[in-house]
């Protein structure tokens, strides 16, 4: 038997990483993430206004929630 076959089976959780590195978080990714998330939010509020609406921006732990209100 081949040395693959004799070993256990290991379960590697999937996660962004390059050649050589194991599952590790990728704090700059986040960033970015949170970042586009802020820059989408206020792109639809000035979208909101220009349409002569009042936004309602609302930034919780988990989510951004944007209301446009006219």
């Amino acid at each position: 038997m081949s040395a693959l076959a004799l070993s256990p089976a290991v379960y590697e959780p999937p996660a962004l990483s390059w050649p050589g590195e194991s599952a590790t978080e990728q704090p700059w990714l986040l960033f970015v993430v949170f970042v586009f998330t802020l820059t989408a939010a206020f792109a639809w509020a000035t979208y909101c206004i220009n349409q002569g609406g009042s936004p309602d921006i609302d930034i919780g732990w988990w989510r951004i929630k944007i209301s446009c209100y006219r």
